[in-house]
């Protein structure tokens, strides 16, 4: 019981309400989280979910290369290589992702929280540490 208050507490330290940890416990019940094991991955305000995603991750994957070149753009090289939905799928089924849309709005922008953890789309909980690291874990070499 103390683990799975963690992640309550962790909510409660990232300024979260009362009825936003209701809402977004009640979410994870639903899909059958296993709290103890659940971590807070973090935060965003978007229009959408779409684009809280987007935003979201590609600031958690900025790569920064000191070049004298201008005209070397990473970030944008590297948001056209990726299938942003596809990467989002694979990190709900092999990570247990979530992205829960909190009630309320700022300014017309809604709140979006980021979370991971066991859950009934990422498979048998006990089978979670065995999972391939792999993308192609199905493809013969």
């Amino acid at each position: 019981m103390s683990k799975e208050l963690s992640i309550l507490k962790i909510l409660k330290m990232q300024g979260l309400s009362n009825i936003d940890i209701d809402q977004i416990v009640n979410y994870l019940e639903t899909l059958d989280f296993d709290l103890s094991k659940t971590r807070y991955i973090g935060k965003i305000i978007a229009k959408n979910e779409r684009l809280a995603k987007y935003y979201f991750f590609r600031e958690k994957l900025k790569i920064d290369i000191n070049s004298l070149d201008d005209t070397f753009h990473i970030n944008e090289i590297f948001d056209q290589c990726i299938d942003w939905s596809e990467f989002w799928r694979l990190l709900v089924i092999k990570k247990g992702f979530c992205c829960i849309k909190l009630s309320g709005e700022l300014n017309s922008k809604v709140r979006f929280i980021f979370l991971s953890g066991p859950n009934i789309l990422s498979g048998p909980l006990s089978d979670l540490s065995d999972l391939s690291d792999s993308i192609y874990e199905h493809v013969d070499y």
